[in-house]
């Protein structure tokens, strides 16, 4: 059985969606910047994904399309152009004369190669905001290194932050099958563009953003950044899987109240005795998880959740990602939207917020590659059906 299908939310009114009448070109590929400008999408912005004729963004797989791409894409219009000619590098800069937003991932310099750089889009729209998404920056000694999520999870200290509480001190840092860096480097980007939009609203200049994904991680990893300028760092607080009958639970014990309330859901008063398990809490965690253990391995992960939980100790149990299309907090939030696509029936996951009076669901279709390609240049160009004849015949578009 494949997960439950349930229909996008309605009952809201007619308000246009926030970002109504922005264009965005987008010339990203994979996950870091077409997650961006999914989400721009999801709030109104009409975004054109400008993709190489031949194969177009690599996530759209050998059949064209796939239900990774779908949850990237969604709700966008496909453009083909060959960038590396001439006569379509004119096109795409045609375009950009009336783009509210330019978002790209290529390494640095490649736009500017191009012609589709900042400062030479900037010189025929200067409204223009312009983000640049890379793994270093477009800049420094490392700007033309080859980055993915996993390079920058490496480069950036927070694989080798979750090696300090090992209890083997030679293994291995941990490799991560979510990339991280690519959905965290997306969300920054977004943020990023709607502060220069806004910006823009006050001073009416456009602005050029340059988002890395080192950097980004370094933002998952405040604590350990501030630890490691001391000379004599405290021991790392932590946490760590609780170990019940069936498996795991997770239980964050962050404050004196959460703690007074595992001692009282666990029946054990006495761990409040002294500082050992509050104020020294990180120097014994080990024997700490272990008193817990000591009650919570005779029940099950759902029984060890809920009397924790209604103790107003917080603690969840570990879930398959497919536990949650049946998940009743997910179900209540309508989290999903469902495709009916080529490839199959499928559920894809809308933005993580959401307004009160306006539907913000993704779209439930994704491009064909180069699907609106000449529906774009005849009526953002102007351009007359033999120009577009000419410009296919030639492999431009």
């Amino acid at each position: 059985m494949g997960p439950e299908l349930h229909e996008s939310r309605d009952g809201y009114n007619s308000m246009k969606k926030p970002l109504s009448g922005l264009k965005v070109l987008d010339f990203s590929a994979v996950f870091a910047g077409p997650i961006c400008t999914r989400i721009l999408s999801d709030c109104g912005a009409d975004v054109v994904k400008v993709e190489p004729p031949r194969g177009g963004d690599v996530i759209r797989g050998p059949r064209g399309t796939s239900s990774v791409f779908s949850h990237f894409n969604a709700g966008k219009r496909s453009v083909t152009i060959n960038l590396n000619e001439p006569a379509g590098q004119e096109v795409a800069r045609s375009l950009a004369r009336t783009a509210d937003i330019v978002v790209e991932n290529y390494r640095p310099g490649i736009m500017s190669r191009f012609g589709l750089d900042y400062e030479s889009l900037r010189a025929i729209n200067e409204k223009l905001i312009y983000c640049s998404i890379s793994g270093f920056g477009q800049s420094g000694p490392f700007v033309h290194r080859a980055a993915y999520a996993p390079i920058a999870h490496a480069a950036s200290g927070f694989d080798y932050s979750h090696t300090a509480s090992q209890p083997d001190p030679n293994a291995a840092p941990p490799v991560w099958g979510i990339m991280v860096a690519d959905m965290l480097t997306g969300s920054y980007a977004y943020g990023s563009i709607l502060t220069a939009l806004l910006g823009r609203e006050k001073h009416a200049t456009g602005e050029y953003i340059d988002v890395t994904m080192m950097e980004s991680m370094m933002m998952l990893i405040p604590g350990q950044m501030q630890a490691a300028q001391l000379d004599n760092p405290p021991p790392a607080g932590g946490f760590r899987p609780i170990r019940v009958k069936d498996g795991f639970v997770m239980v964050c014990i962050v404050s004196e109240k959460n703690l007074r309330c595992l001692c009282e859901a666990i029946d054990r008063p006495d761990m409040l005795e002294g500082e050992k398990f509050r104020s020294q809490r990180p120097k014994h965690f080990p024997e700490f998880v272990a008193q817990i253990e000591s009650w919570s391995e005779k029940l099950s992960a759902e029984e060890c959740e809920k009397r924790l939980n209604d103790a107003g100790v917080p603690c969840s149990v570990y879930n398959k990602p497919s536990d949650l299309f049946a998940h009743p907090q997910i179900l209540e939030r309508k989290s999903f939207r469902e495709f009916d696509a080529e490839t199959g029936r499928f559920l894809i996951q809308n933005a993580p917020f959401k307004f009160k009076n306006v539907d913000i669901s993704t779209a439930n279709h994704s491009p064909a590659l180069g699907e609106h390609t000449q529906e774009v240049l005849a009526k953002q160009l102007g351009l007359p059906q033999e120009k577009l004849d000419e410009l296919k015949a030639s492999g431009i578009i």
